[in-house]
């Protein structure tokens, strides 16, 4: 009875009309149609990622000029971040046209409840950056040797709420960084702590509990690369920002006997139009 059932339904299907089951090729046009849109997106759940990261001025501090009136370098150092740690949602949107006839790669980066502390930020001796091997090694040694003499600001916790942004690569980009969507709403910094390491002493910190940042809106900034280094044009958003700092100390290593400044407000500040160039010197 089974095997006269299936036979049964073997030759239900054989008598359907082909056209039922023809195959027929999709060229790209349709395929978009049929996926809702061509790209790549990569969505990462970063769950508390940590790392060290270390900086590195190979060359140091000007120390004079030699006979040749050339400037001389030496004691190069590191910035070293220890114990970095990263933890929230981040998606990477890659698509690809062309605008003018020329191709354009645009990158969109949305962040959802990132969440960084920084891990305690030290300055360490460094390499001459002519061996990445041993530039590593340093890295290693100097993350073992960092201590309360060598931390200049102790770790901070940043909390960033739906930031996105758009990055534009190729001929056809408008600018290199275009950020279209750029409206952070709280920046919350906790745990400031700047201290005096001068003499190679511990000595005082200037200290503040929380701060919070508003208005950050950075929609409409721009940014070129040009000989000059990145140059960042801010957006008309950036007209509004107001920051509060909660419980401002100048002694926060004073311990029991750390006395407060109070709180501090700033109000209207207004960075629109602001040009800031980055470059290597």
């Amino acid at each position: 009875m089974k095997a006269f059932r299936k036979l049964a339904l073997v030759s239900a299907i054989a008598t359907l009309p082909a056209t039922g089951f023809a195959m027929q090729a999709m060229d790209d046009a349709a395929l978009s149609g049929v996926t809702g849109q061509d790209g790549i997106s990569i969505i990462m759940d970063l769950d508390q990622i940590t790392l060290n990261v270390g900086i590195e001025d190979t060359d140091g501090f000007q120390t004079g000029v030699d006979v040749d009136n050339d400037p001389v370098f030496t004691d190069p150092g590191l910035l070293l971040l220890t114990d970095l740690v990263i933890d929230g949602g981040l998606r990477i949107d890659l698509d690809s046209g062309t605008r003018g006839g020329d191709g354009v790669l645009r990158v969109g980066v949305n962040v959802d409840q990132l969440k960084i502390a920084t891990g305690d930020i030290h300055v360490m001796p460094g390499t001459d950056g002519n061996d990445l091997e041993a530039g590593m090694a340093n890295l290693n040694t100097q993350v073992g040797q960092a201590d309360g003499n060598t931390r200049i600001l102790d770790s901070m916790d940043i909390n960033i709420d739906d930031f996105s942004m758009e990055i534009e690569l190729g001929a056809g980009a408008s600018d290199f960084l275009n950020i279209t969507a750029g409206q952070i709403g709280t920046l919350g910094i906790s745990n400031f702590k700047l201290n005096d390491l001068s003499g190679g002493v511990v000595g005082g910190a200037i200290g503040i509990d929380e701060i919070e940042i508003t208005g950050v809106n950075l929609t409409g900034t721009t940014g070129s690369l040009t000989d000059n280094g990145l140059e960042l044009a801010l957006g008309a958003g950036m007209s509004g920002i107001e920051i509060a700092m909660d419980r401002v100390s100048l002694n926060a290593n004073a311990g029991a006997n750390q006395a407060y400044l109070g709180n501090v407000y700033i109000s209207g500040l207004d960075l629109g139009g602001t040009v800031v160039s980055i470059n290597g010197k």
